[in-house]
């Protein structure tokens, strides 16, 4: 059978094996109960105290002797739906921490910083600066990434952010060096631009406030991110310049 869902909602393994354990023998003793589960005497007593907290096990003394008993498998349900009012509370307290968290690391930013970010997860943590530092109406620039736009999960990783962006009302300029048919739907977005410019222009460069960001996708996708205005004006001046001498 295959417990990994109950480990997922926050069973240990040790309950998982006691808590099925007690399903298929039903009302029992703890030696019935270490036998059948192969966990240790000194450990499932501890292990039974926990289950009955979360509610999935129940007792009843007979003749001075304790008997265990597993709950209903819907009990799982109430416990589950527990953990989620539970974190649903979790999560009010931090947003309500964050703006003081964001308070103190704005204190002790530096001028000038730099990052990398792997992974899917990390290019999306990136993105999501993108559209948390600008508003509404606001532009960032761009230059294409190159020839990681032939991979279906990379185009759709832009197309799910994309639909965010307009979601945000947040303009986009793109300048890339050769016609793909990838692009093609991308011009279709509102609010998005894009031109081309036959000669080689840097690849996977995003622009916006006083960030630079430089993707790849290739092996691991990886961004890294500057953090500084000197070089963000910098880019910004190139990149201006370029779109004035690119095709539509």
């Amino acid at each position: 059978m295959d417990t990994k869902a109950l480990e997922e909602i926050g069973l240990t393994q040790g309950e998982v094996r006691v808590y099925i354990a007690l399903l298929e023998l039903g009302e029992t003793t703890t030696g019935a109960i270490i036998k059948k589960s192969k966990i240790t005497g000194s450990k499932v007593y501890e292990i039974l105290e926990r289950l009955i907290e979360k509610g999935l096990v129940s007792h009843v003394i007979k003749e001075k002797t304790k008997y265990f008993q597993a709950s209903s498998p819907k009990r799982l349900l109430d416990y589950l739906g527990k953990k989620e009012r539970e974190l649903f509370q979790d999560k009010k307290e931090i947003e309500r921490l964050i703006p003081l968290l964001e308070s103190k690391q704005k204190s002790k930013e530096k001028i000038q910083s730099s990052q990398i970010f792997e992974g899917y997860e990390g290019i999306k943590t990136v993105f999501n600066l993108i559209l948390e530092s600008l508003k509404s109406r606001e532009e960032y620039y761009a230059f294409s990434i190159g020839d990681e736009l032939e991979n279906e999960k990379v185009r759709l990783f832009f197309q799910n952010y994309h639909r965010k962006r307009i979601s945000r009302k947040i303009k986009v300029k793109i300048i890339a060096n050769s016609r793909r048919p990838f692009f093609r739907e991308l011009s279709r977005l509102k609010d998005l631009q894009i031109r081309y410019y036959d000669n080689p222009v840097p690849l996977g460069v995003f622009i916006f406030k006083d960030y630079v960001a430089t993707l790849t996708f290739r092996e691991k996708p990886t961004a890294f991110l500057i953090r500084s205005q000197q070089i963000a004006d910098s880019y910004k001046d190139f990149f201006i310049n370029l779109w004035e001498k690119s095709k539509r």
